[in-house]
């Protein structure tokens, strides 16, 4: 099995992970940022301290560094959105428990702003890894 498909899992598994349970109870900031920090440090010693036969494969660890782009900017709309509307953005996003995603549904109560935000973050996440594996 080729180890970039570990990475672009990692990426594309943890991201999306938290990008849907952000607002679980059990979710809080603290566990994301460790488990950020925890796969970036994991993509650094591992680049540094691999054996050569893996050196060459940096995609895989890359991908353990764009669940930390994903939740800087995940903070970054937060505190937007608490600016303009005094609350969380609503992730409109297909399967979020925020949202009514049934056919025909209707949301009044998400704005443009959240739309924005949540494509944003499903952009930044791909775009993430696509500018990796491209880049690299």
């Amino acid at each position: 099995m080729d180890n970039s498909i570990i990475g672009i899992g990692i990426a594309l598994g943890v991201s999306f992970f938290i990008l849907y349970t952000r607002k679980k109870k059990w979710m809080n900031e603290k566990k994301v940022w460790l488990i950020c920090v925890g796969l970036l440090a994991f993509r650094i010693f591992g680049f540094l301290y691999s054996k050569s036969e893996f050196r060459n494969d940096k995609v895989m660890y890359f991908g353990f560094c764009v669940p930390i782009v994903y939740w800087i900017f995940d903070r970054l709309f937060k505190k937007i959105s608490e600016n303009i509307h005094k609350r969380d953005f609503i992730l409109f996003l297909r399967y979020s428990d925020e949202i009514n995603d049934g056919l025909g549904a209707k949301n009044p109560h998400v704005k443009d702003s959240d739309k924005l935000f949540s494509f944003g973050l499903l952009i930044i996440i791909v775009a993430t890894l696509f500018i990796g594996i491209k880049i690299l």
